[in-house]
Order: structure tokens, then sequence, then C-alpha cells
């Protein structure tokens, strides 16, 4: 009954899915975001989501204002390759589709206290995934389900120093939870018994702060920088393991192994810092250029360890890279509809993780961004905001990895791609 071991080991490889890469890295908020590929997001202060995405911009707004969206986000996640245990291909299926849909609601306000002072207040998903696969997937011992939430509640203000530079920040709070399964080998019985499985999940509450610089130098141009700090924190979370009947009955000595390791895990995790640099330029006085770069400290995470209150424990090493977004856009207000303002973007997203530490929770390749959107005046004082946004990965994305040596090494590659549709509404009062 080989495996049983191991599951400590397994439950790291859990954790390590629950913090990787861009594959977990959510940018869509504010359809204005997504309508440009994030072109200009932190120099644009458009509306009141510049509260998320540079809270030093909101001085450029001159009225209270609230902003309320959704957005549907569409992944496809889809595994061509093999598990090899003992060097022997895994019986299973490839899995088929391992994206989830889901839901991402946003909030932002600003209230006007001066022309020079304003406060804001964001609820933004920063970060978030789901992935899940079949039962008879040929990668369940590496992993399964992996489903991870964070939700943000960002508290700025802003003030002008200057009649063209401003600065911004605040506090964060906030909130990550993450549940993650497998499958555990436990040798020709399976075939007859079933896998045992493990389940972690675990949640915790943190701080965090957000900075930003804001330069109007001309009428033309503006400048923005935004910086959310890095969110340390320590998840306390349960294990527990699954026991098919039939093994219990066939095994009760297996089987009481493999329930003695139901124990409360705590592992220690890094939410990464992410600098944003954007412009905005007039070219026209109907068009405007967009630009962004934004680096994401994912260096901060190296390798993760996993505890159990029954003193065992398992480090995974991560090996993640310092990751880098660009995107340029355009918008365009036509002469002839000056109520409507037609936008668009593309950009590159790169990946952190190198072929020898993806893994299949979150294969985060290197991703092409399209974007395209419209904002429409509906009243003096109401625009209605609609954008969709195409993420597609391009480039080498194998995996040859195992999370333990009786999970296997799974080898092949991944295709994933996001569709993401967004509406809005920014209300002035």
């Amino acid at each position: 009954m080989a495996g049983w071991t191991t599951v400590i080991a397994i439950a790291a490889a859990g954790w390590h899915g629950a913090a990787h890469a861009n594959g977990f890295q959510v940018r869509p908020g504010s359809p204005d975001w997504s309508a440009n590929a994030f072109a200009g997001m932190a120099a644009k202060g458009y509306d009141a989501s510049t509260a998320w995405s540079n809270p030093a911009a909101m001085v450029r707004l001159n009225a209270n204002e609230i902003d309320l969206g959704v957005n549907g986000l569409f992944p496809t996640i889809e595994f061509s390759g093999q598990n090899l245990v003992g060097g022997q291909p895994l019986s299973g299926s490839s899995g088929g589709d391992a994206g989830r849909a889901a839901v991402v609601p946003y909030l932002a306000g600003v209230w006007s206290f001066s022309q020079d002072l304003k406060f804001g207040l964001s609820v933004q998903t920063p970060f978030g995934q789901r992935t899940v696969y079949p039962s008879d997937w040929v990668g369940r011992y590496q992993s399964k389900v992996s489903s991870i939430s964070d939700v943000e509640v960002g508290l700025a203000a802003a003030y002008r120093l200057t009649p063209t530079l401003s600065i911004g920040g605040g506090p964060i709070i906030d909130y990550f939870a993450a549940r993650l399964t497998s499958a555990i080998n436990t040798g020709p019985t399976a075939a007859i018994t079933g896998d045992p499985s493990v389940d972690i999940h675990g949640t915790d509450w943190a701080v965090g702060y957000h900075l930003g610089v804001f330069w109007e130098p001309t009428p033309t141009w503006r400048f923005g920088i935004d910086y959310r700090s890095r969110i340390s924190r320590t998840l306390n979370g349960q294990q527990t393991v699954g026991i098919p009947p039939l093994l219990a009955l066939l095994s009760p000595t297996t089987a009481a192994r493999l329930g003695a390791l139901n124990t409360p895990v705590t592992t220690k995790i890094t939410l990464p810092d992410v600098l944003t640099i954007s412009a905005v330029w007039q070219i026209t006085p109907a068009i405007a250029g967009l630009a962004t770069l934004q680096w994401t400290h994912w260096s901060v995470l190296q390798g993760l360890t996993v505890v159990g209150s029954n003193g065992t424990s398992s480090t995974l090493p991560l090996h993640f890279s310092d990751s880098w977004m660009g995107s340029i856009g355009v918008n365009w207000r036509p002469e002839a509809m000056p109520k409507l303002l037609l936008q668009a973007g593309v950009g590159l997203d790169q990946s952190p993780v190198s072929n020898a530490w993806r893994t299949s929770r979150l294969p985060s390749p290197a991703e092409a961004i399209i974007g395209l959107g419209a904002t429409y005046e509906l009243a003096p004082n109401l625009n209605l905001q609609a954008a969709y946004l195409q993420e597609f990965s391009f480039g080498d994305s194998q995996i040859n990895f195992s999370s333990g040596p009786t999970a296997g090494t799974l080898a092949g590659s991944y295709q994933t791609r996001v569709s993401v549709v967004s509406l809005g509404l920014a209300w002035r009062f």
C-alpha cells in the first residue's frame, strides 16, 4: 500500500499550486482597464476605478463618484501528454478542459472633500483561480481541484501637492482562501478500491498598502506610478484524507494510517508586490494613446513549507522569477458622437514559471492580451462601460514535473486562453 506516507508531501504540492505565477493574478476589474488591455491604467484618472489602479489620480475627479461592475471570466486550460509512474504511463484521460468560469464583481468610490483632497474606497480581486480535473485524469496524483479566492478592500486618500503633481495611498485589507485536492497513489489495489484523496483548505486575513504618484506636466501628457505592497500571511487550514469504503474494508491498517494524517496544517505565503507605470498622451482632441509597464515581484516565492500539527512537514521549491506585463492602447471619441468613447489595446504578459517548474494546478504560460470596449454617456452624470478581453498562451509551455515519488512525473504541454466580458456603470453625484 505505497503512498500513504507521502500525504504531507502531496499536501505541500497543493499549497504550491495556490502560489503560482500569472495563472492566478487577476487583472480585470473596471471594464475601462480591460478595454485598453490595461494600457494607461495608472495614469488615466477617468473614473473612480483609479482608487485602485492609482489612488493619486483621484485628484482629476471633480465630483463624488461610485463605480459598479461585473466581469465574467471564461478560462480554458488543456493538457496534452502523459504521467509516468515508475517509468510507465499511468492510465487515464488527458483531463479535458480544467478551467472553470467565474463571476468577479468590483466596486470603487471617490469622495471629493475639496479640489485638492480626495478619499477613495475599492473592492478588487487581484488573485484567484479555479481548476478542476476529473477523477480519471492521468495527473490525478499531482492535482485535482485548485480553488483560490482573494479579495482586497482598499482605503485611499490623494492630495495635490502642486498644480501638476499629486500623491496618494492607503491601507489594503486582504482576505485569502484556498482549497486544493489530489488523489493518493496506493498502488495496484486502487484499481479495485478507488483512490484515496487529500483535501486541504485554509484562510487568512492580512494587511498591505498602496502608494501612488500622479504627474500631469502638460495638458496633453500625464504619467502615473502605482505600487501595491507584498502581503505576508500565515494560512491556517485543515488536511482531510478521504478513504474509499472498500479500502477501509480490505485493509483496515492502511485506512487507519491514512486516517491518522487528518490534521491541521499551516504554511506561510507572500503575495507579491506589484509596480505599475503608465502614461496617457492626447494625440489629437479626439484620440489618446496609452501605455503600461507592470512588474510583479514573484521571486518572493522561492519555496513553501507545509507543517502539520502532528509534527510532519514538507518543503517544496518553487523557483519563481519576477515577471513583466506591457501593453499599449488607443482611445477615440468620434466627433459625430461625442458621448461615445471607443477603446482598444494589446499587450504581452510574461510567465514567471520556467518549464522545469511548471505544475498542473496553474500552468501559467506566457500570454498575449487583446482588449476592446466602449464607454457611453447615458446621462450627464452616468456612464455605461463595456469591454471584451482575450488572453491566449503562446510560445513554449512544456511541463515535466513531479510533486512526489508516487505521484509520477507529468510530461507534456499546456494550452490556455481566457475570455473576459465586462460591464459597468460610473455614477457621479
